[in-house]
């Protein structure tokens, strides 16, 4: 029956309440799914958008923000990102101030898609030149931002190629050959490799002897081939597929190594099409070459250039500050030519003389080998180690005199000269800037750009630009990633998704044995559930026994307290039971709950007496009057108690980590709190591991709808 009738719904007054009431209640359900849509938006977030706490994520709608979006693919960071990019400003330090900057993402991206937009075809050949250029360009000298997971998860494939086992054999495998004992793919981590790459130390070398550096190096061939970017090997598959390619399987032709090209008899046709393709569809990898104003960049913006430089107070080296310097006019520091020019003003000469010598990385330089820098090569070595014998001790050779040690123009490749190779580096970086050989990304792309086009006017003719000298050109990751994106943008777009869902599953599917664990858990608790309270309630109201009414409140005193204050004697008690790491130690302690018991006894006290008298006459036993009559007389409430039950094991997570330290017995909450700690710097993996846990419940809460309202209704109407 209808709380309002008919008649009274007639009324203006009456009508305006009900809306009200519809609004209110419209209001207080969006408070309930907007926190939900925001973690859902969280889960398909990265490092750029995850702390706009949109209910709806703006990439959706926004092809500016995809654009920026997708760079954090290609840099981890955003400082080694702004020498590549222009319009990056300098309070976005970290990627979640980019993303909080909509003015800045809108109006940057807007500046690239507008100019490919209007100069397509020069924008390919120059997206195309740099893809040949990263090709040929030394894959040690590469940023590669991939995430650890990723690689982690690529040394598995190939371990486990190498030893044909299981995980576990390959992981075995990995912590012999690194001299580690992880314990699982997750903990692997290059950030160390990395930071050590950018840091620009002076006389750092990469150690092509130590094994994990060497897998790190794989990795990085892998970046370079693509092997990471979302939808590339589904476009170069059916472009093998369209040019009449035949292959076994994937893993055989992508991605593009000297390893999976072995034997083949299309190795070269493979190799040649795979650099078309590359060119044209995807030019910009995620191993982008580091290049020296990278450094440079960051040296004028030290204390250094800012006392040499004469600036004052809180005055920043700009670009206007550099065109004083060097009597020039560029409109901002990202177009400024490197290595400087010779013919440039002294100022800023001085600056990069400096910088050369302070700074510049051993490993970019060279020499050119004369008698004379033999002799102060020489007198160096003399005049830093005491004698031969202990310079062939510190570098493992065997050189007789001072003269047998040779000077190399560049330094020894060779993996049995690492020692002598740091010393070649300290006599680098020990000499004036004259006497060294510059190398760099720019230079090695500006010898490129000559070969090809002869002269800076064809350049300029070819790409549309107006450069004033050659070293004012650079590498165009920017041009090339522009052209990437355009190919393959709701890849690159729906790539964050795809990662946060991907690692959380493999993180649940492959840790132990958290699923299975997790269903045994939930079925042992609603089985005790749904006999160990019911029996103890009807014993309760159907036999008058002695001193019951203590126990109800000693039942009802259980639930007055935190589940944590009994946590330790509970412990304690199993401990003694020797039931640690057991499914008894993890449903024993909540098989009984005080309080579904006393609400049970409620239900069988209301029940009329004489439904118990009509089936003890039929001759029932009392077994059977609990199970075929009780029972289903209150099967609403058992209902309730179970899907408690159900929560309460499947989202309990305190009293398994603390009963169960055998990782084997742990339980999917116990995983994901664990995740919540291993992921904390991806909490977008941490929220889609939520959104995926959170399935399960939300499922039982929809078929359980209906049985829910039962058990509210009945008890108002008992």
């Amino acid at each position: 029956m209808a709380i309002i009738p008919k008649v009274g719904r007639s009324s203006w007054k009456i009508r305006v309440v009900i809306g009200l009431t519809y609004l209110a209640l419209s209001i207080l359900g969006l408070t309930m799914i907007i926190p939900f849509m925001m973690t859902l938006s969280g889960s398909m977030a990265n490092d750029f958008d995850y702390e706009r706490f949109r209910p709806v994520p703006r990439y959706l709608w926004s092809k500016q923000d995809r654009f920026v979006k997708g760079l954090v693919f290609y840099f981890k960071d955003v400082r080694p990102m702004r020498p590549y990019l222009a319009g990056i400003p300098e309070h976005w330090t970290r990627w979640q101030t980019g993303g909080r900057d909509l003015e800045t993402v809108d109006r940057m991206a807007k500046e690239y898609l507008s100019g490919y937009k209007k100069n397509e075809k020069q924008w390919n050949l120059i997206a195309a030149d740099y893809a040949r250029f990263t090709d040929e360009y030394p894959l040690e000298d590469d940023i590669c931002s991939f995430v650890d997971l990723n690689g982690a998860a690529y040394l598995e494939r190939l371990y486990s190629k190498k030893c044909s086992g299981s995980r576990a054999d390959a992981l075995k495998s990995l912590n012999e050959a690194w001299g580690t004992s992880y314990e699982s793919f997750f903990y692997l981590s290059f950030e160390i490799e990395r930071k050590t790459e950018l840091s620009g130390l002076q006389t750092w070398f990469p150690d092509m002897t130590d094994p994990k550096y060497l897998d790190f190096m794989r990795i990085k061939a892998a970046c370079a081939g693509h092997y990471f970017t979302p939808g590339i090997e589904t476009k170069w598959l059916t472009y093998l597929r369209r040019h009449g390619i035949k292959y076994k399987q994937a893993d055989d032709v992508f991605p593009i190594t000297g390893a999976n090209l072995a034997g083949s008899a299309d190795s070269e046709k493979i190799a040649q099409l795979w650099r078309e393709f590359k060119a044209e569809q995807a030019p910009a990898a995620p191993a982008v070459p580091m290049m020296i104003r990278l450094w440079w960049y960051r040296y004028l913006e030290s204390e250094e250039v800012r006392n040499l430089a004469g600036l004052n107070g809180r005055e920043k080296f700009t670009v206007d500050v550099y065109n004083r310097m060097a009597g020039t006019q560029y409109p901002d520091l990202l177009t400024t030519p490197c290595p400087v020019p010779a013919d440039f003003g002294k100022d800023i000469q001085k600056l990069w003389r400096r910088f050369v010598e302070t700074r510049y990385p051993a490993r970019w330089t060279s020499l050119r080998v004369t008698p004379a820098l033999e002799e102060k090569y020489r007198n160096f070595l003399s005049g830093r180690y005491k004698n031969v014998e202990y310079l062939n001790k510190l570098v493992e050779a065997d050189y007789k005199t001072w003269n047998d040690i040779p000077l190399y123009s560049e330094a020894p490749r060779s993996t049995n000269q690492k020692g002598i190779k740091q010393v070649w580096a300290d006599f680098v970086v020990s000499l004036p800037f004259e006497e060294r050989i510059l190398h760099s990304a720019e230079t090695a792309y500006q010898k490129y750009l000559l070969e090809k086009y002869h002269d800076l006017a064809t350049i300029n003719r070819e790409y549309g630009w107006n450069l004033g000298r050659i070293e004012e050109a650079f590498p165009r990751f920017d041009i090339a990633y522009t052209v990437t994106f355009a190919k393959n943008e709701w890849a690159l777009t729906r790539a964050p998704m795809a990662f946060n869902y991907a690692t959380i599953l493999d993180y649940l599917l492959k840790n132990s044995r958290a699923i299975p664990v997790t269903l045994l858990l939930v079925g042992l608790s609603i089985l005790c559930t749904l006999t160990i309270n019911p029996l103890a309630a009807y014993a309760l109201s159907r036999f008058n026994m002695k001193g019951q009414d203590k126990v109800i409140v000693y039942m009802l005193a259980t639930i007055a307290f935190p589940a944590m204050v009994s946590a330790i004697p509970a412990y304690l008690l199993m401990r003694d039971l020797n039931l640690l790491n057991t499914f008894f130690a993890l449903v024993l302690p909540g098989a009984a709950n005080g309080m579904a018991i006393f609400i049970l006894k409620g239900f069988f006290d209301s029940l009329p007496p004489e439904l118990y008298e009509a089936a003890t006459i039929d001759g029932a036993r009392e077994w059977q009057i609990f199970l075929l009559v009780t029972l289903p007389m209150v099967k609403p409430i058992l209902a309730i108690n179970a899907l408690a039950a159900f929560v309460s094991a499947y989202n309990g997570w305190e009293w398994a980590i603390i009963i169960c330290q055998n990782k084997q017995m742990w339980t999917i909450a116990v995983w994901m709190y664990q995740a919540s700690q291993w992921f904390a710097d991806w909490p977008w993996v941490v929220t889609a591991g939520f959104v995926i846990t959170s399935i399960p419940t939300l499922v039982v809460f929809l078929f359980c709808q209906k049985i829910i309202l039962r058990g509210i209704v009945i008890p108002s109407m008992k």
